[in-house]
C-alpha cells in the first residue's frame, strides 16, 4: 500500500509512541516516498533497537534509516563495569553457549566475538547485551560455524515461506551456494522482508543470508 509522506510519518510516530518500553520523546520521523528516516536521540541502545523494530512494523514502509544518537549514559559508567555486566548477561542467557562469546568495551561500545553454531545463538548474545546499562552500541563479530547443509535447503525454505502468513504475499526466489542463502524478488512489506530473512536463517547449516529483496507495498 502507498501512503503519502505525512500519513506515513504520522503512523510511524504513533507506533513509536504506542510502545510502552520506548522513550520516543526526542525521535524525529521523516518520510520520503516510503523511505523513512529516524533522527534525534534516545537514552539507551535498547531504545535504538526498539525504534527500528517498531518503525519496521508499519505498513507502507519501503526502507528504514535509523540515524538516532544514543544518549551519553555510557559516559558515566566505566567500561570495565559494562564489560562485567555484559559477561554476566551472556552467562545468564540459556541460548548463549557458555564461554563461547568474548566481550570488548571501548567508550560504551561493545564488540562481541567468538564462534557459535547457529544464528539464533548469535542473536541471543546481541539481545543479552543490548539491555545492559552503559551500552551505546554493539558490533557483531561473532562467527557462525554451521552444521552440514541439506541438499534441498532451498526447497525447505520455500516450504517454510508458504506456511508463514506474514510472507505469503511475497514473490521470493531462494537459491543456495554452500552455506549461503540468496533471497531475490519482492516482499509486500518491510515486516514480511524481515520475516523472510529470519526464516531463511533458521534453515540448518546456514551461515550467511544475502538479502536482495525489494519492498513493494
Amino acid at each position: 500500500m502507498h501512503k503519502p509522506n505525512n500519513i506515513l510519518e504520522h503512523d510511524v510516530k504513533s507506533e513509536l509512541d504506542w510502545d510502552p518500553l520506548l522513550d520516543s520523546s526526542q525521535i524525529i520521523v521523516k518520510a520520503d516516498g516510503g523511505n523513512v528516516t529516524l533522527s534525534g536521540a534516545v537514552p539507551t541502545y535498547y531504545d535504538w533497537t526498539l525504534a527500528s523494530e517498531d518503525a519496521a512494523s508499519v505498513g507502507g514502509l519501503k526502507s528504514l534509516d535509523n540515524e538516532l544518537m544514543v544518549g551519553l549514559v555510557g559516559a558515566a559508567i566505566a567500561d570495565s563495569d559494562v564489560t562485567a555486566a555484559c559477561i554476566a548477561a551472556l552467562d545468564g542467557d540459556r541460548l548463549v553457549p557458555t564461554g563461547a562469546i568474548t566481550v570488548q568495551v571501548v567508550d560504551g561500545w561493545v564488540t562481541l566475538g567468538g564462534t557459535v553454531r547457529r544464528r539464533f545463538q548469535r542473536e541471543a548474545a546481541k539481545n543479552a547485551v543490548k539491555k545492559v546499562d552503559g551500552v551505546r552500541g554493539v558490533t557483531d563479530s561473532i562467527i557462525i560455524s554451521g552444521d552440514p547443509v541439506p541438499s534441498d535447503v532451498a526447497d525447505r525454505i520455500n516450504d517454510a515461506f508458504l506456511r508463514n502468513a506474514i510472507i505469503d504475499d511475497s514473490l521470493i526466489e531462494v537459491t543456495s551456494s554452500g552455506h549461503t542463502i540468496y533471497l531475490d524478488g519482492t516482499a509486500g512489506s518491510w515486516a514480511s522482508l524481515d520475516e523472510a530473512v529470519d526464516t531463511a536463517w533458521d534453515a540448518p547449516g546456514v551461515t550467511d543470508v544475502v538479502n536482495r529483496l525489494v519492498v513493494v507495498p
